[in-house]
């Protein structure tokens, strides 16, 4: 009986370490963490890429200024002057151009942050009829003539009357003057971009004091719709003469200086309107 008892002790010695060892054997071992990556890292590990600005070509129109050297041109354009980088492209354009002449440009900034020219074309000037008629009121009647082209050397045009004839006179002034008594007459004078208005108007007003009290007056009233724009427009008068002093703006930005005289004479009312119709039809080129 006691051998019995103790070979069942032995037995229930081995189960319990039996059980030992299968807890052990089935313990979890520890999954070690992963370092997790902080949102700020992230951020920091996406790199941006750069961004590719496109440049955008600008057309404008202009007038050609000149050559600086081999490689750039002036032209002044939205009232600056632009110094423009040639192409092989457009090299032979601007060898045809005259200085002065109207153009269209387009161009654009290069990586080193000077403009470079891409095309540049001249303005073309729709040809002008040889002749049209005028019609000006003079004491309240309505008075229409035939009126001939006539150019001028310092590149602008006009329509002539058959009761004047032009010339040039100065260098850059032209005149006007009646065939039958040349007292009559208005000198031209296309003004550069380098005129001071402010010295014409003081020089205006010196020479009209000459003459008698000088006076601004309504260019639209006194030379009808195309003289609605000026820089000046002044008169004096003593007696029977009167004489005017105008700066014209053009539609295309030009100016024109008038020096008007109009001494007594039976048809000067007439000739004074006449003068003031074919002023008109000035166009510069």
């Amino acid at each position: 009986m006691i051998k019995k008892t103790w070979i069942f002790a032995i037995i229930l010695m081995l189960a319990a370490c039996s059980s030992e060892s299968k807890s052990t054997d089935t313990t979890e071992e520890p999954v070690p963490k992963t370092a997790e990556t902080s949102p700020t890292e992230k951020n920091e590990e996406v790199k941006e890429e750069p961004v590719n600005e496109e440049v955008t070509s600008i057309e404008e129109e202009g007038t050609y200024i000149g050559l600086i050297d081999n490689n750039s041109i002036e032209v002044e354009a939205a009232g600056e002057t632009l110094v423009l980088r040639l192409t092989d492209e457009v090299r032979d354009d601007v060898e045809s151009l005259e200085e002065g002449a109207k153009v269209n440009i387009i161009y654009k900034k290069n990586e080193e942050g000077q403009w470079l020219l891409e095309q540049i074309t001249e303005k073309s000037v729709p040809e002008a009829a040889p002749s049209k008629k005028l019609t000006y009121i003079v004491d309240g009647t309505s008075i229409e003539e035939d009126a001939v082209l006539t150019e001028s050397e310092l590149n602008y045009h006009f329509y002539k009357l058959p009761d004047f004839e032009f010339t040039a006179e100065e260098p850059r002034k032209d005149l006007l003057f009646a065939t039958k008594f040349a007292e009559t007459f208005v000198r031209i004078e296309p003004l550069s971009e380098e005129s001071s208005i402010d010295d014409l108007k003081e020089w205006a007003n010196d020479e009209l004091k000459a003459v008698g009290e000088v006076s601004e007056v309504n260019g639209k009233e006194i030379a009808g719709p195309a003289f609605e724009n000026t820089a000046l427009f002044i008169t004096a008068s003593k007696d029977s003469y009167k004489k005017y002093i105008v700066i014209q703006d053009l539609s295309n930005g030009d100016q024109v200086k008038y020096t008007v005289n109009l001494p007594e004479h039976k048809n000067a009312a007439k000739w004074e309107q006449a003068i003031w119709a074919m002023l008109s039809t000035i166009q510069t080129k």
